[in-house]
């Protein structure tokens, strides 16, 4: 049984959303100088929602989003359908966000860096479904960067099957692996937090 916990709801996709990205291809396509800016506001709630949602309240939040976007700069020009631009991003996001968990570990395994306290700062969540997001979080940072992403994704951000293994760039049942193996993981380690483990008793009588 996953842990459920609070969330704000995804951004609501905006009236016209289609005919945007495909003006925003138009411009990349053309070499506009305009294309940032339009980019930025047609994916800007969905690049800082992922990375949110993997990485929780992280100090690194903007520095990361502008990774994102220089990638996304980068690469625009190569997408030509437009309905599969908001796939195209989610795949970017994770990518640069897995690079990033990667390259944290290497830094804390030689010393260089110590593991952060994870924190979650939302308006609509009580004292104590804040306190379970940050220990659901601190949980999440000691999963490997596959699965952490796959049970963020499909968990947290509630995401379906298909698009979680399409942002991870694997098959279906990649992606079914390893969200079995983050959801035993996951057990073990919130079995330790006494916060954690009830809150799974508590949903395994919902069941």
């Amino acid at each position: 049984m996953p842990l459920r916990v609070v969330r704000s709801d995804h951004e609501p996709e905006r009236p016209g959303a289609a005919d945007a990205a495909a003006s925003l291809l138009e411009l990349a396509h053309a070499g506009d100088p305009r294309t940032g800016a339009a980019l930025f506001d047609l994916v800007g709630a969905q690049v800082n929602r992922l990375v949110w949602r993997v990485l929780g309240a992280d100090e690194d939040h903007d520095d990361l989003v502008q990774q994102v976007f220089v990638a996304l700069l980068a690469g625009l020009r190569r997408v030509r359908d437009p309905a599969a631009l908001r796939g195209w991003v989610a795949a970017v996001t994770v990518n640069t966000v897995r690079s990033e968990i990667r390259r944290r570990r290497v830094r804390r395994l030689f010393g260089l860096q110590t593991a952060a306290a994870e924190q979650v700062h939302t308006l609509t969540a009580s004292h104590e479904a804040r306190e379970l997001l940050e220990r659901t979080y601190g949980v999440l940072a000691r999963l490997p960067a596959d699965e952490r992403i796959a049970f963020a994704l499909r968990f947290i951000d509630e995401q379906p099957l298909g698009d979680v293994a399409a942002a991870c760039d694997c098959s279906l049942a990649t992606v079914k692996r390893r969200l079995s193996a983050a959801q035993a993981r996951f057990r073990r380690l919130a079995e330790r937090d006494p916060m954690l483990a009830e809150h799974l008793r508590e949903l395994e009588v919902k069941r």
